[in-house]
């Protein structure tokens, strides 16, 4: 099993960050899959788990190219998943109305808006703006940038809130999760 399908069954909201960084490490080799194969041979133990990522990476390239996102942008799984997050996200905000969830997304709510008005309000849900100031955390820390307290701490409320939609996603996925609203 690939990395990123164990990342998808394990974590939802990393998965998608760690598809983001793959999509931009395929961008930044100029999709050479020489490259690309040094790569995945750098973290993989044997040949069996380098056939597996590289057919990965394969279907990713493939998948880029086909959906044209060579330059920017993501492929339609990524919006797919994105999509199904943030109705899994309405649910349990709206309807079903869970505590924990819901003192999550309280806490986290001041800094989603905060970071929308600095990014002029490209992200199109509370989900995505977690996921996209997450990403951008991550590439700050890659280049060694400073990070604020303030930012950590707003970081957190988005980190924490994923965790528990991410947890239910997986619940969900698995079909042990039940909406009762009664």
């Amino acid at each position: 099993m690939s990395l990123a399908v164990q990342k998808l069954k394990q974590n939802v909201a990393e998965y998608i960050i760690f598809l983001w960084q793959m999509e931009d490490l395929v961008r930044a080799v100029h999709f050479d899959m020489v490259a690309i194969e040094d790569f995945v041979r750098s973290f993989t133990p044997d040949e069996k788990t380098f056939a597996e990522e590289k057919k990965w990476f394969e279907d990713l390239v493939n998948a880029m190219k086909t959906e044209g996102v060579e330059h920017r942008g993501h492929i339609t799984e990524v919006h797919e998943i994105i999509f199904e997050l943030n109705y899994l996200h309405n649910t349990l905000s709206n309807l079903v109305k869970d505590k924990s969830y819901l003192e999550l997304y309280r806490m986290a709510q001041p800094n989603i808006k905060e970071y929308l008005l600095r990014t002029d309000g490209k992200s199109t849900n509370d989900v995505e703006v977690c996921l996209t100031a997450l990403y951008g955390m991550l590439i700050l820390r890659l280049k060694k940038e400073p990070i604020s307290d303030e930012t950590a701490a707003a970081m957190q409320t988005f980190s924490s809130l994923l965790a528990k939609l991410a947890h239910h996603y997986k619940l969900m996925k698995q079909g042990e999760v039940n909406f009762s609203l009664n």
